[in-house]
């Protein structure tokens, strides 16, 4: 089995991954929201879920970042990460903000009844938390991440490095961790958080350089490695008993790491598996299209996040047993709903407005399966 670059630069895998990673945030919100609700199945689910699902998109932004980026001068760099990660942060966060003007949602942060709550969350999204986006976390603490492998990326020039950085910024991130977090008050766009996380995005770098599942492989070798990845999960996702914040399980928004050890294993394991699934899977080019517009998914997950999970999970507690059959096809049904949603929105996105979602203006960008390069 053969990999290769697409004729527009893009490498099919990574797109696979991000769609994988996409149906995983999906299906976990909608879980999360019937675990709310008291439903033993759907909270197994969602620790099972987030032992690994965000430690791997962190790891995946390693294994794309181009190695000349941190050598740019800082005013390039700076502008790209702006229309990149910002803009679309702002853009989204300010869209339902002024939804939840006009429909009732699900915003536990602020209090979206008086105008002291929407000057409470514009200043908490000014600090990096977006709490009408509550998904783009994510970007803000993304933005902390790509800005500290710029200040260090330079220097860490051999796989040796990586590997000690790596372990440096976790056990520094784990330890600062348990004294800030997002709990206490304002964390600053999650920089604390961003140590942690950095050492998965190390990680991702040093796969890229070693051209890790890259080359030919046999599909059966790729399927019976991601299984066995899978297994290592199944054998150590409740092992991690914590302790963590607030929820039960590894939340890395919250700073919910759990135990030290174990916390690693079972992200990286469950980072595995998703990459060797996406490549075993090929160059489909539906599953492609997705992956390459997983920030316009991400951005769009915050609509479904506040407004329609809530409704949804409400309704299927009422009219459904808590069975783990149920609970497992409602979530199914309404990602597959949700993610078919989007579709004409990435369309319009990419044709109208390109800018709002972190990309340039080139023709044919919302043609299914035609990409840009990668970054």
């Amino acid at each position: 089995m053969k990999t290769s670059l697409t004729s527009t630069g893009r490498i099919p895998m990574l797109d696979v991954a991000r769609f994988f990673g996409m149906i995983l945030v999906y299906y976990g919100h909608i879980i999360e929201r019937m675990m709310y609700l008291k439903n033993p199945v759907a909270a197994a689910q969602y620790k099972f879920i987030y032992s690994f699902h965000m430690p791997f998109f962190f790891l995946l932004a390693g294994f794309t970042i181009a190695p000349e980026k941190t050598l740019v001068p800082m005013g390039r760099y700076l502008k790209k990460l702006a229309t990149s990660r910002l803009v679309p942060y702002f853009f989204f966060t300010i869209v339902l903000a002024l939804l939840s003007l006009c429909f009732a949602g699900w915003f536990t942060v602020v209090d979206v009844s008086t105008s002291a709550g929407y000057l409470k969350g514009a200043v908490s999204t000014l600090l990096g938390f977006p709490v009408f986006n509550i998904p783009l976390w994510f970007m803000a603490c993304l933005v902390s991440v790509e800005l500290i492998h710029y200040a260090v990326g330079r220097f860490l020039d051999n796989n040796i490095k990586l590997l000690m950085a790596a372990m440096a910024f976790y056990v520094a991130g784990f330890y600062l961790t348990q004294k800030v977090h997002l709990l206490g008050g304002a964390t600053y766009w999650l920089l604390h958080e961003a140590l942690v996380v950095y050492a998965f995005y190390l990680i991702g770098v040093v796969m890229r350089r070693e051209a890790m599942l890259l080359g030919g492989h046999p599909r059966w070798r790729l399927m019976l490695a991601s299984a066995a990845c899978l297994l290592v999960v199944v054998f150590t996702w409740d092992m991690n008993q914590g302790p963590f914040q607030l929820i039960q399980a590894v939340v890395i928004v919250l700073s919910g790491h759990g135990n030290m050890l174990l916390f690693p294993l079972t992200a990286l394991a469950g980072s595995l598996f998703v990459l060797l699934a996406a490549r075993s899977a090929g160059a489909n080019r539906f599953f492609m299209f997705m992956g390459e517009n997983a920030l316009i998914l991400f951005c769009l997950n915050g609509v479904f996040y506040h407004f329609l999970n809530g409704p949804f999970a409400d309704w299927f507690v009422k009219t459904f047993p808590g069975e783990w059959w149920s609970v497992t096809a409602a979530g199914i049904a309404f990602t597959v709903v949700s993610m078919a949603a989007c579709i004409p929105f990435i369309y319009a996105f990419n044709r109208w407005t390109p800018v709002l979602v972190g990309k340039r203006l080139r023709p044919g960008n919302a043609k299914l399966g035609v990409s840009g390069r990668s970054r």
